[in-house]
């Protein structure tokens, strides 16, 4: 089952994410910040991340340019979405 991590700070769009995926058979994870949800790519490797971009803590910008700098992150495909 793929395992997809799920970023976003807004409880409504996680839930809307969360409920989309699950239909489709996808494991989900979930974060609500760019520092969070790189804490769960550590501990649980996901097979995609799906990010928000505006978030409080740490951006999808700032998370994104990490994980594309982290060695055994960057392997992991990265999305952006936004509801903006």
């Amino acid at each position: 089952m793929t395992k997809v991590l799920i970023v976003d700070d807004n409880p409504q769009n996680l839930y809307m994410l969360d409920a989309v995926l699950k239909a489709y058979d996808f494991e989900v994870i979930e974060a609500s910040n760019g520092q969070d949800a790189l804490d769960v790519a550590r501990r649980e490797r996901p097979d995609i991340i799906v990010s928000d971009i505006l978030m409080p803590v740490m951006d999808g910008f700032k998370l994104c340019q990490i994980w594309m700098c982290d060695e055994e992150l960057s392997k992991i495909p990265f999305v952006f979405y936004t509801a903006t």
